[in-house]
C-alpha cells in the first residue's frame, strides 16, 4: 500500500507540472487529447475537526464513563482521478479514510487508505451510460445519499440519507452495475446491488437487519431541472454552487431489498420484513444579485419500511464508546433513522463580493433541521443546526466551518415506549483543503 501511495503521489506531480507548463486547464486536469473531450482530471479532500460533544448517558472514553469530550477528527481524507480515456469509457478512483481521531488508541496507521470508488463505465450516448464497480451510483433514494463532501452546505451532509442503506460501506458505495443518463429535462440513476451480509445478530422482537446472505438490492431516482442542469460526470451531488448556477430540481427516488429484515413473532418463529423506502426533494441554488449574492435551500422527505419499530443511530464520527443497551447511541448520536417518515431542510445565504478585490473570502451561514417521526419513539426526534461558512478564496474549496448542532435523545418509559428525555448540544470548528 505505501508503495502505491509514492506512485499516485509521483504521478499527480509530473502530470500536473506538465499541465502547468501548458496553461490549457485548471492544474489538476490534464488534457489527453486536442481538444480536451479526454483528460484525467484529480482531486484531493481534507477535512479537520475540532470538536466539544455532550454526550449521551452511558458514553465512556476508555473505561470511564464521562458526560463530555473535547476531540480532533480527521472527519474526511480523499485522494481521487477520474476522466474519460476514449469518446466512451470513462473511469473513477477514489481513495480515501474517515473519522480517524483519538478513539483508534494505536493511531491512523491502522486505519490505512481504502478504496472508496473504483468504477469503470461505457458511454453509448448522453441518454444513457452503463458502468459497475465499488461505487455509489446505486445509493439512496434522496439527494445526499451521494454527496459532493468538499460542497457541503451544511457542517457535514444530513448523514440519516446514507444510514438508510442498512447495507453500505463508506457513505453508501456498493458493489453495483448502474445505468444513468440525461432525458431532456430529466436525468436518471438506476442500479442493482450485491449487499454486503450484515455480521452482527440482533434477532429480537423488533426488527433488525437479517444475518442471512442478502438478496439484490434495487434503487434509483429520477430528477427533473427547471433550469440548469448538474452533471452526471460522478455519482455526488454538490450541497452548494455559491451562486455560479441557476438551480431548481426535483427529484423522485426509491430503494427495496427483499427479506432484508427479520424479528421474532410472538411463537418464537423468525419472520422477514422487506426494506422499502421512498424519498423525494427539492433543490434550489441560485444567485440573486449582481455582486455574486445566493440562496441555497434543500428540503426532503423519506418514508421508510424496515419492519416492526427498526430504529438506528446516527453518529458520525463517534467519540466514545458505549454498549448496544444504549438507546440513542454512544457519544454524539441520536435516533435518526427508523421504520417511520423523517423530514429534512436546510437552508445558506451567501454574502456577495466585496467592492475591494483584495478581500476575496466571503461568508455563508445556514440553518438545518431533521424531524423523525418514528414507529419506535413517543414523539417525534428534532435535530437543528447553526452555523456559518467562510470561503478564504471566495469560491469553492479551502473553507472554515463553524457549527452548533442540539438533539433530542431518549429514554425507556416502564410501558416500553421511548420517550424523550433531554437535548444535548456539539460545537464543531472545521477547516477543510480542497481542489
Amino acid at each position: 500500500m505505501p508503495h502505491l501511495r509514492i506512485i499516485l503521489i509521483l504521478l499527480f506531480i509530473v502530470l500536473n507540472t506538465i499541465n502547468l507548463l501548458a496553461q490549457e486547464k485548471p492544474f489538476n486536469v490534464v488534457n489527453i487529447s486536442k481538444d480536451g473531450s479526454q483528460y484525467i482530471k484529480f482531486g484531493i479532500n481534507l477535512q479537520v475537526w475540532g470538536r466539544y460533544a455532550e454526550l449521551n448517558e452511558g458514553s465512556k472514553i476508555g473505561t470511564n464513563e464521562v458526560s463530555d469530550t473535547y476531540d480532533i477528527v480527521i472527519r474526511r481524507l480523499r485522494l481521487q482521478a477520474m476522466g474519460m480515456l476514449t469518446e466512451n469509457i470513462f473511469f473513477h478512483l477514489q481513495l480515501g479514510q474517515n473519522n480517524i481521531n483519538f478513539t483508534q488508541n494505536n493511531g491512523p496507521s491502522n486505519a490505512p487508505l481504502s478504496v472508496m470508488d473504483a468504477l469503470g463505465e461505457y458511454h453509448f450516448s448522453k441518454k444513457l451510460h452503463i458502468g459497475g464497480g465499488l461505487t455509489a451510483w446505486g445509493a439512496g433514494t434522496t439527494r445526499y445519499s451521494a454527496n459532493s463532501s468538499s460542497s457541503h452546505l451544511t457542517l457535514d451532509t444530513p448523514m440519516y440519507q446514507q444510514f438508510a442503506n442498512i447495507s453500505s460501506t463508506f457513505g453508501n458505495r456498493n458493489l453495483s452495475i448502474y445505468a444513468k443518463g440525461d432525458l431532456g429535462k430529466f436525468n436518471y440513476r438506476a442500479a442493482i446491488t450485491n449487499p454486503y451480509r450484515n455480521t452482527t445478530d440482533n434477532l429480537g422482537i423488533n426488527s433488525s437487519v437479517s444475518t442471512q446472505t442478502p438478496r439484490a438490492q434495487y434503487a434509483g431516482i429520477l430528477t427533473y431541472s427547471f433550469f440548469d442542469k448538474e452533471s452526471v460526470e460522478d455519482a455526488y451531488h454538490k450541497g452548494t454552487y455559491l451562486g455560479t448556477k441557476k438551480i431548481f430540481n426535483v427529484a423522485l427516488g426509491y430503494m427495496t431489498q427483499a427479506k432484508a429484515m427479520w424479528h421474532l413473532t410472538p411463537d418464537a418463529t423468525i419472520a422477514y420484513d422487506d426494506m422499502k423506502i421512498l424519498g423525494f426533494d427539492v433543490f434550489y441554488d441560485s444567485p440573486i444579485n449582481n455582486k455574486g449574492a445566493a440562496i441555497t435551500a434543500y428540503a426532503a422527505f423519506n418514508n421508510n419500511n424496515y419492519g416492526k419499530n427498526y430504529i438506528q443511530s446516527v453518529n458520525t464520527p463517534n467519540p466514545a464508546i458505549g454498549d448496544n443497551s444504549l438507546i440513542n447511541g454512544s457519544g454524539a448520536g441520536f435516533i435518526g433513522v427508523g421504520t417511520g417518515n423523517i423530514y429534512y431542510a436546510q437552508l445558506g445565504y451567501l454574502f456577495g463580493k466585496s467592492d475591494n478585490e483584495a478581500k476575496k473570502g466571503r461568508f455563508q451561514p445556514y440553518a438545518a433541521t431533521q424531524i423523525a417521526d418514528l414507529e419506535a419513539l413517543d414523539t417525534p426526534m428534532s435535530m437543528y443546526e447553526l452555523g456559518v461558512n467562510y470561503y478564504t478564496t471566495g469560491t469553492l474549496g479551502p473553507k472554515f466551518s463553524l457549527n452548533y448542532q442540539n438533539r433530542a435523545v431518549y429514554g425507556k418509559t416502564l410501558a416500553g415506549a421511548y420517550k424523550q428525555s433531554d437535548r444535548l448540544g456539539m460545537v464543531v470548528l472545521q477547516c477543510q483543503v480542497s481542489f
